[in-house]
C-alpha cells in the first residue's frame, strides 16, 4: 500500500512539473502580458513569479489548467491580472511622501519628530476616550470598514470621528 501511494505522489509531481515546464515555455509571453497592465519590468517579473507559485499550488490541489491539448490562456491571464491588482492595491495602501511636494528647509532648520510625536500623544490624552480609541484602532489595526463591521458602529460615524481627530492633531503640530 505504501509503495502505491509513493508511486502515485511521484507521478503527480511529474505531472505538475511537466505542466509548469509547458507554462515556462511561454515565459516571455507572460512577462509581456504583465507589462501591458502598466507595471515596470521588475514588477512584471514578480507578478509572473507569483503566477507560477499560484498555479503550482492549484495544480497540487487538482486544478486542470489545460484547454484541449494546450494551456488555458484565459485562466493564466486572469491569474496574472489578479496578481497585478493585488500588487497595485498593496502599493496603494503604503504610505509614501513625495519629495516634490515638501517644503525645502533652509540651513539650520530641522524637523524634530520626537517633539511632534510627544505633542500628538499629549493631544490624544486630552481628547475624549472614544475619539482616542477610534483613532488608535484605525491608525494601527483596522480599516474603517472592518472596525464598523466588528463593532456595529456606523461607517460614517467612525469616519467622521477619525477625520476630526486627525484634523485636530494636525492643527496641534502646525
Amino acid at each position: 500500500m505504501y509503495y502505491f501511494k509513493k508511486k502515485f505522489t511521484f507521478t503527480k509531481t511529474n505531472i505538475i512539473k511537466s505542466k509548469i515546464n509547458k507554462l515556462y515555455q511561454s515565459h516571455n509571453k507572460w512577462i509581456n502580458t504583465a507589462l501591458k497592465f502598466g507595471c515596470s519590468r521588475e514588477d512584471a517579473e514578480d507578478i509572473v513569479g507569483d503566477m507560477y507559485l499560484t498555479i503550482t499550488k492549484m495544480l497540487s490541489k487538482g486544478l486542470d489548467i489545460s484547454y484541449k491539448d494546450d494551456i488555458n490562456y484565459f485562466y493564466i491571464y486572469k491569474c496574472l491580472k489578479s496578481n497585478y491588482l493585488q500588487l497595485y492595491n498593496k502599493r496603494k495602501k503604503e504610505n509614501s511622501i513625495s519629495l516634490d511636494n515638501t517644503n525645502e528647509l533652509t540651513d539650520g532648520e530641522y524637523i524634530n519628530f520626537n517633539e511632534a510625536n510627544t505633542i500628538i500623544e499629549e493631544q490624544l490624552d486630552k481628547m475624549h476616550w472614544y475619539n482616542k480609541k477610534v483613532f488608535n484602532l484605525i491608525q494601527n489595526e483596522y480599516n474603517i470598514t472592518e472596525l464598523s463591521r466588528k463593532t456595529n458602529i456606523p461607517y460614517h460615524s467612525l469616519y467622521n470621528t477619525y477625520k476630526n481627530t486627525k484634523r485636530k492633531l494636525i492643527k496641534s503640530i502646525i
